[in-house]
């Protein structure tokens, strides 16, 4: 699979291949001796070819998940390459007071968009209909299958699951105090349902020889298989034949980007928060909060007479909003938010807001759908008890009430919970449980693999959901 900056670099090359063509076309066809392109106007043609790169890492294009749905990606292309020729034309006007012809700035469009989602395509087909990558999971018990299905269901990977390895030694006691979490009820069918069942190839004392032989050189072992003796000498002889070998969380957190919940139990959660603790990626984080949250106060407090009279004309009770949520290792602290919907009297019960909530005002409507309402909540972050990045904080009584149906919810609070997160730009906002199960996912991804350069990655992401109203409500 591509990685991001896989998709950095193709975007950058194609872009740039598909700026200075039109160029050509332009200086030799169409007005011979006109300066445009890298060598003329460098700076305009560079405008362009870096709001192109970044447009379409903010807009999701870099998403390999997103790469078969060919609607959405030549959508987003085309407003990648529209924004990109506008960029061109306001860079070229800055400097020589004199845009783009109407004919470079349609046809600079045009080309941006082809070789943005030209060569993503390409690849999409490749993916769907080019050589596989054949790979064995080593057990077959009922977990080692359902990973197995669910791994083989995934479109968006060239992976191919074969077939499983016998483990004599059975799957192992199971760590008592948790079972593995179930996200969806047995009524609603998940995506692997569909995959037919898989063969055993074999004994995994015997992997290897049978593998190398069926042609296989990845095989995949589970996290919480129990190791003895002689699993390590079967999965030693493995690589020894030159079979490579993962861990399952590492190959579905890589594919799918979020942690399989229902695969998993409690060894799975803590092998995969191991390295939680980060001294150094911890006070960067803490940087970058302070960093944005100082200058956020100041605009908030220069904006904070308008914004009383807006909330006060619009309904009647008091601007701000303060409700106790659930922080970091589970102490509770009052978030602060502009009051969006009609005032509720202390006491009422914790409740989801739903879409189109009669209770949200008229002028909530819009604070909710620009985030202007969440900008008090940096004066938590300037306190430490939010973070910028990180898993949404939840009310105390419906935390309680999903610790209760879905597994490992608390290990959210590992972290700071965040204005913004990974589950925020990936699906938004839940308003039931089995939404908060597929959101729980992606948090527990990022509490796992959080650092200063992914909480970048979000910040920047945030944008084009702000834009695109997700979760907003």
């Amino acid at each position: 699979m591509l990685k991001q900056l896989d998709f950095v670099v193709w975007d950058t090359l194609c872009a740039a291949l598909g700026i200075e063509m039109i160029a050509v076309v332009l200086r030799t066809w169409i007005h011979p001796g006109a300066a445009f392109g890298f060598e003329g106007t460098t700076l305009t043609a560079l405008a362009g070819l870096l709001v192109a790169v970044v447009g379409a890492y903010l807009c999701g294009l870099d998403d390999q998940a997103q790469l078969l749905d060919r609607g959405a990606v030549v959508i987003r292309g085309l407003g990648v390459g529209v924004v990109a020729s506008l960029s061109m034309l306001v860079v070229s006007h800055a400097i020589w007071f004199q845009g783009l012809g109407r004919t470079a700035l349609v046809l600079s469009g045009l080309t941006v968009t082809a070789a943005l989602v030209g060569w993503r395509l390409v690849y999409a087909r490749f993916i769907k209909q080019g050589p596989r990558v054949p790979v064995a999971v080593l057990g077959d018990g009922a977990v080692e299958r359902r990973f197995a299905k669910a791994l083989g269901a995934l479109t968006h990977t060239r992976i191919e699951v074969v077939g499983l390895l016998h483990d004599d030694g059975g799957p192992g006691r199971r760590l008592g105090f948790r079972e593995p979490a179930r996200p969806q009820s047995d009524t609603v069918p998940r995506a692997y349902d569909t995959v037919p069942p898989l063969p055993v190839l074999g004994r995994l004392c015997d992997a290897a020889e049978i593998l190398p032989a069926r042609g296989v050189q990845w095989a995949i072992v589970l996290d919480t298989t129990p190791v003895d003796d002689r699993r390590v000498e079967a999965l030693s002889a493995l690589q020894a034949a030159g079979v490579r070998i993962s861990t399952a969380g590492t190959v579905w957190m890589d594919a799918a980007r979020r942690l399989p919940l229902d695969l998993m139990d409690a060894r799975w959660v803590l092998s995969a928060f191991e390295q939680i603790d980060r001294p150094t990626e911890r006070r960067l984080k803490r940087c970058l909060d302070l960093m944005v949250a100082i200058p956020g106060l100041l605009v908030l407090a220069a904006m904070w007479p308008l914004l009383w009279l807006a909330v006060r004309i619009d309904s009647p009770g008091p601007m701000l909003f303060g409700q106790q949520r659930v922080g970091h290792r589970g102490r509770t602290f009052e978030l602060h938010k502009i009051r969006t919907m009609t005032y509720q009297p202390e006491g009422a019960p914790a409740k989801w807001a739903g879409k189109n909530d009669a209770r949200v005002t008229r002028l909530g409507y819009w604070l909710r759908r620009t985030r202007l309402d969440e900008l008090p909540q940096l004066f938590n972050v300037l306190r430490g008890e939010m973070s910028l990045v990180g898993p949404r904080p939840e009310q105390p009584a419906i935390v309680e009430e999903l610790q209760k149906q879905i597994a490992f919810f608390d290990y959210r609070h590992l972290v700071k919970p965040g204005i913004t997160g990974w589950a925020q730009i990936h699906q938004g906002y839940a308003a039931s449980v089995e939404a908060s199960a597929i959101k729980l996912s992606y948090d527990l991804y990022y509490v796992g693999r959080h650092g200063f350069t992914m909480d970048l990655d979000i910040m920047m992401r945030t944008f084009f959901v702000m834009v695109a109203r997700i979760g907003s409500r």
